[in-house]
């Protein structure tokens, strides 16, 4: 079980999770709305954050379309849809044209994409086709303050993917796009986020649910 704050009836404590591992991940091609399932090694995974996360409350969950993070959200928290809320504001960034490729594939055929190394990612700020930070941010923000308006003196359970979160951690933690992007988060990874009345970080919290997740970090 995880560790929770209590939570008073003007308060929040936002929970996410991102997804286990899929083949996206491990053969290291962009992800994003492609479709793709969790792989044997992806359930694994899963099966070792629920034990972690047995036990630990929750009243709502939210989950984005996409099955790798449907069927996380199963095994972890043994839940799904009607229960699981399934809300595309909270589904992975648009890559467009990149879907599905690595990126020696996208230097060769999309020699306009422009990449911003931050750490030992590269990320790419103009998917042809698809979602700008900007646009992605403004999204996460749009789920913040949904979640604000629907669900004080609650504790909200996301599942979800590592763009999207980045930028919903950054709306949280005070966060332009770009510095947002300065933390990976790896399978499984839990964070936890306790809000006051006023919409105020009163305190951040990082859980790896499974032991292993650091030997696919993000590219």
């Amino acid at each position: 079980m995880i560790p929770q704050p209590a939570v008073e009836p003007s308060e929040i404590l936002i929970s996410t999770i991102r997804h286990g591992l899929t083949e996206l991940n491990r053969s290291q091609r962009t992800g994003g709305r492609t479709d793709a399932p969790l792989i044997e090694e992806g359930r694994r995974q899963a099966h070792e954050a629920c034990a972690t996360f047995a036990g630990t409350p929750f009243d709502v969950a939210y989950s984005s379309s996409l099955v790798r993070a449907l069927e996380t959200a199963r095994i972890i928290a043994n839940i799904e849809p009607p229960r699981l809320l399934i809300d595309d504001l909270c589904t992975e960034r648009s890559f467009g044209q990149m879907e599905g490729l690595t990126r020696a594939q996208i230097v060769e055929k999309l020699p306009q994409v422009v990449y911003k190394p931050i750490g030992h990612v590269h990320y790419s700020m103009n998917p042809p086709g698809g979602e700008s930070f900007d646009e992605l941010h403004a999204r996460a923000q749009q789920f913040v303050e949904k979640i604000l308006a629907q669900h004080r003196g609650q504790r909200v359970l996301v599942f979800s993917h590592q763009n999207f979160l980045q930028q919903f951690h950054g709306v949280m933690l005070g966060l332009d796009p770009m510095r947002s992007l300065e933390r990976d988060i790896l399978n499984c990874e839990l964070n936890q986020f306790h809000l006051d009345r006023d919409s105020k970080l009163l305190a951040f919290q990082t859980f790896q649910l499974c032991s292993d997740a650091s030997k696919f970090p993000s590219f």
